[in-house]
């Protein structure tokens, strides 16, 4: 992949993400000599080490792609959240792109319950791969020093990393994957006051056809372990889980789940006491909190 100046570009980009050359080596686990290479010009990185940096970026600037690359300057500095200043090539802070405001009651509700929250989880939703079918991907969502809510969603080796965000008692979740650009979103219904083991709601992505269709659906999230504090045996522990074959046929999904996730919508199910369009009421949510068991 031929990559105009990219010294110049990834220069601006650490510069940016107040990257030193040493700390993003280290997360690469490549040389700093290699880091300082790139930045120079005297040598472009190989396209699985461009993978590798693209990824590295984008967990911070969630939905960076390797598209990003061949933007000009100016684009590339909106990119990852600065602007350049007139006549310099120092980069100056950007607008914000909407009401910051708004991430008010999100952080101040993860502060309080994002514990309740915080672990890995398995997916269950309708399989358009397979048809018949249900696919499960795996979650991993880990709060962050400054409050927030990191969300990764893996399924072999694909991974979309973004940030979740509690809002009156629903999950907004956006992520991408670094490598294609593509993105997720979700939201799901979350549980009141208790910990949550079960959330469900709508997951909409695109197709890895040619034309990238985007299709939206039904998922329900369940809770498969916690994580343990130590980074790097939960990510080990998330890259092991998603290993696990994906797909389930309708008879091995439980009754009450497959008829959850699985029903017509539209005018004729409206006419039959259904839904209009896809939806995931709130009055008919699986969400819910640990199950208790009492002794008799």
């Amino acid at each position: 992949m031929q990559i105009p100046e990219f010294a110049d570009r990834l220069s601006l980009v650490l510069k940016a993400l107040s990257i030193s050359r040493g700390q993003f080596a280290a997360d690469l686990g490549v040389d700093k000599s290699l880091v300082g290479r790139w930045c120079a010009g005297s040598v472009r990185p190989s396209s699985q080490n461009l993978a590798r940096l693209t990824q590295a970026i984008a967990e911070k600037r969630p939905g960076f792609t390797m598209h990003d690359w061949d933007a000009d300057l100016a684009t590339l500095a909106e990119r990852v959240g600065v602007r350049l200043a007139p006549g310099s090539a120092r980069p100056a802070p950007a607008a914000a792109p909407f009401p910051l405001g708004l991430f008010k009651q999100p952080k101040a509700e993860e502060q309080v319950r994002g514990a309740d929250y915080e672990g890995l989880w398995r997916s269950t939703r309708p399989s358009s791969e397979m048809p018949g079918h249900f696919v499960h991907d795996h979650l991993m969502l880990r709060r962050t020093a400054d409050g927030a809510m990191s969300f990764t969603l893996g399924i072999f080796h694909v991974r979309f990393h973004g940030w979740t965000l509690s809002q009156q008692h629903q999950l907004f979740s956006v992520g991408a994957d670094a490598v294609t650009g593509t993105f997720v979103f979700a939201i799901f219904n979350g549980v009141v006051r208790q910990r949550a083991d079960v959330v469900d709601g709508i997951i909409l992505t695109c197709l890895r056809d040619p034309s990238g269709t985007p299709i939206a659906s039904k998922c329900i999230l369940q809770r498969v372990g916690d994580l343990t504090g130590d980074t790097a045996a939960d990510d080990a522990r998330f890259d092991e889980i998603t290993r696990g074959p994906p797909f389930s046929a309708a008879e091995d999904v439980p009754e009450d789940i497959r008829h959850h996730l699985w029903h017509d919508t539209g005018p004729t199910a409206l006419a039959a006491g259904g839904d209009p369009m896809l939806m995931m009421s709130f009055a008919r949510s699986l969400a819910r909190g640990p199950l208790f068991e009492y002794d008799t």
